[in-house]
Parts: C-alpha cells; sequence; structure tokens
C-alpha cells in the first residue's frame, strides 16, 4: 500500500539517502491478526486476568550506563510456566506504546515478552531529527549497546515465569538491527530472532565467532527507500550473516515500505515527510509468520517444518 506523500518520494531523496547512511560510528490476507487502532496503541495495565489472556509489570533494573524502564507482558492462561521469552526492540522512536502493544500481544499468545528501553529512562523521540541522534549515539558505542541488550536479557531470563532454555528476540526498524546485530554476535541463550522492516545494518562482531547460534527470518519492505536505494545493501548483509553460518530467511514484501506493521505510520510519514506507511495485509502476513516461525522455533528435534517464505 502505498501512502499520499509516496509520489514525493523523488524530492526526498537527499533526506532518505542521509537518514538511510549508517550514523555516527557506524560502518558502511485481511484485517491484522488483533487489530490495532489508528494512532497511539494502548498498552495492557498492571493486573490482568484469564479474559483478557495477560498482565503486566513496570520494570526498572540498570542496563549498562542507564536505566531503563521496560515493560513486561506475561500470560494470563490455566496452562502452569515457566513460558518462552521475547525481547522486543522498538524503532528509532524509542520505548512507546507501540512496542507495548506487541508485548502484549505476544503475552495473549502464551510468551513473556519484555518491551526493551534501549535509550534509558523510558526517553522517546518525537521527531526524526531527535530520533536520529538518539539512534545514532546508541549504535555508535556497540560495546555499550550490547550491555544493555545483555541486561534486557538477563532480567528476562531471571523472571521465574520465564523458562530460560527458549528465548528469542523481535524487532521493528531500527530495533529490528539491534536484533540483528544480537544473532550476527552469537548472543548466548538465543535462540531465534525476526526482524521487521529492518535497516540491515550490521557489523562484525567483537571478539569474532565463528558461527551464528540463533535462527533468523527478516521481514524485508521491498519499497523501503531506507534500504532500496542503496544497491546492494541486502546482498552485503547476507553475506555478513553468513561468514557466522547464520540459518537465515529472508521474506520479500513486495507492496510494503518501512514501518509497514504501525498503525500510526502513515500520520508521522506525512507530518515529517518522511517515507513509511502501514500496510494491514503485510501487517497480518508478518504476524502470522512470526508465530509460525516461533513455534517451529522450539519444536522437539524431529519436527521442526519447512520455512515459509512465499
Amino acid at each position: 500500500m502505498k501512502s499520499a506523500f509516496w509520489p514525493k518520494v523523488a524530492t526526498m531523496s537527499a533526506l532518505v539517502l542521509a537518514l538511510a547512511s549508517p550514523l555516527p560510528g557506524q560502518d558502511q490476507a485481511g484485517q491484522p491478526a488483533e487489530p490495532a487502532n489508528e494512532g497511539e496503541a494502548t498498552p495492557g495495565t498492571p493486573g490482568g486476568d484469564v479474559e483478557t489472556g495477560y498482565r503486566s509489570e513496570e520494570v526498572t533494573f540498570k542496563a549498562g550506563e542507564i536505566i531503563s524502564k521496560a515493560y513486561l507482558a506475561l500470560p494470563v492462561t490455566k496452562t502452569p510456566g515457566p513460558y518462552a521469552g521475547i525481547l522486543v526492540c522498538p524503532e528509532w522512536w524509542g520505548h512507546n506504546d507501540y512496542v507495548r502493544m506487541r508485548a502484549d500481544m505476544l503475552a495473549k499468545l502464551g510468551y513473556v515478552a519484555l518491551a526493551v528501553d534501549l535509550y534509558g529512562n523510558g526517553k522517546k523521540a518525537h521527531d526524526p531529527q531527535t530520533a536520529v541522534r538518539l539512534d545514532g549515539a546508541l549504535k555508535g558505542n556497540q560495546k555499550e549497546m550490547n550491555a544493555r541488550v545483555l541486561a534486557h536479557l538477563k532480567y528476562l531470563v531471571a523472571r521465574p515465569e520465564v523458562d530460560r532454555t527458549r528465548i528469542a528476540a523481535i524487532g521493528y526498524g531500527s530495533g529490528g538491527d539491534v536484533c540483528l546485530q544480537m544473532a550476527r554476535n552469537g548472543m548466548r541463550g538465543l535462540d531465534g530472532v525476526v526482524a521487521f522492516h529492518p535497516f540491515f545494518h550490521v557489523r562484525p562482531s567483537r571478539p569474532p565467532i565463528r558461527k551464528a547460534t540463533a535462527r533468523v527470518m527478516v521481514c524485508d519492505a521491498q519499497e523501503d527507500p531506507y534500504v532500496h536505494l542503496t544497491k546492494g545493501k541486502v546482498e552485503a548483509f547476507r553475506k555478513e550473516m553468513g561468514s557466522v553460518k547464520t540459518d537465515l530467511t529472508i521474506v520479500p514484501f513486495p507492496k510494503a515500505m518501512q514501518s509497514f506493521t504501525v498503525p500510526d505510520a502513515d500520520k508521522k510519514g506525512e507530518k515529517f515527510r518522511i517515507p513509511q506507511a502501514y500496510n494491514a495485509k503485510a501487517d497480518t502476513r508478518a504476524w502470522g509468520l512470526l508465530k509460525g516461525f516461533l513455534q517451529d522455533l522450539w519444536k522437539p528435534s524431529g519436527e521442526a517444518g519447512e520455512a515459509t517464505a512465499n
């Protein structure tokens, strides 16, 4: 689906290329499964019962040099835990209601989901310039970024409701890149990663590793000019992930743009004249692929199904 501002993309190429370039310190079918209202999503509130299917908590802990104000969503079911745990990494706007909504949706599926806060103190960007600055500072110090991610992972696996042998991470936009870097780094204890409309920015791990252990799926927005105006970006990503023998599946979404899973993407795109747009059909498909990926990820040995990349 193309937004009303899409014909203007040619005139925005300079801005697109500027935003798509590595930041300081970086290397070169129907309605949604759970329809999201337009505008800001509304996350759950503390408490919860079997009827809602989840409960939530505001959680605070030290993560590298920051204090994370994260959000934890837990299943409320008749089936006793522990449950598989999932980190949810937000777009470059930071820890907002959207990433919390996704955590709630995962909890309703029976997972413990931690919506991460990588900027610290729940910090959010309200314009692209601030988002570029915050994201650039995060990605420009890989050691600190890894420390923050690892602290979230450690918090999640330490929860008594979580099965520490079943851990995955998902991310949106820039948060997808964070998850992909986790996989590229061979982060211990991470079984799988799913990235939605990422920018495909990863770099070699330090120290080097021989083989990545996490299975990876990427939902690639093929109308995303941040990615596809740069020739060879996806191919370079494949090569980098292949260098550590990553089990990688890239699923093309031919009519999708950046932020195609985010219901208010059109509003922000038009306000700031940046190329992003929601696509309900693509969102539904991507969420279905995520559910299948997670179910397949933890099947008993010998029962894994074939990867779907239609």
